[in-house]
């Protein structure tokens, strides 16, 4: 070990001098290893302390942003659903017509629904006048539908401007209309008032 001198100078005389160095004490190899076992110990604490803490902030962190979530979930969901209601009566009626443009009823359905017309003039059963399309009246009359003899003096009329499945239905009392396009209105109506 090096030796190291310095001068001092003093700008009066030295009166008195103490010394201030302490004299080091030596450890035993126990006490170093208990003395490093405490500590890594302490450290061990420490931070598992901090870690726990930490934890403890994140969970409460996570959960004001889950309820935060959840809440605005929830609105978006009423929104959602809010939109849903506002909109489903339109596509509905949409739905139907666009069903309802390019379908051309069979035969047995159109006797169906000129029987669904003229039974909604029940009681009345003389003298009414069923007006369907060209193609309809030639499709009830390869039919002979079983209802023609429940309706006296019933006359069937051909309106070349009716669709495939339409019908009127004239009675002393007006015209039962029951073409697509009158039925789809009163779904239009129903539905959106």
């Amino acid at each position: 070990m090096a030796v190291h001198h310095h001068v001092v100078a003093f700008d009066r005389p030295l009166v008195a001098v103490q010394s201030t160095a302490e004299t080091v004490r030596a450890h035993t190899a126990a006490e170093l290893h208990a003395a490093r076992t405490a500590g890594y110990q302490e450290g061990g604490d420490a931070a598992r302390a901090f870690s726990n803490q930490q934890i403890v902030e994140l969970r409460s962190e996570m959960q004001v942003l889950q309820g935060a979530l959840f809440q605005r979930l929830g609105a978006a969901h009423d929104d959602l659903v809010a939109q849903v209601r506002t909109a489903l009566p339109a596509l509905t009626v949409e739905l139907g017509r666009r069903l309802l443009a390019e379908f051309i009823p069979p035969p047995e359905l159109v006797e169906r629904l000129c029987r669904e017309a003229l039974d909604q003039l029940y009681p009345e059963r003389d003298g009414l006048e069923l007006v369907v399309g060209p193609r309809d009246a030639a499709a009830l009359e390869r039919l002979v539908p079983s209802w023609r003899a429940h309706f006296t003096n019933l006359k069937i009329t051909i309106d070349d401007t009716l669709n495939p499945g339409d019908c009127l239905v004239r009675s002393r009392f007006g015209v039962t209309d029951a073409r697509a396009s009158s039925k789809l209105e009163g779904l239009r109506h129903e539905i959106l008032g």
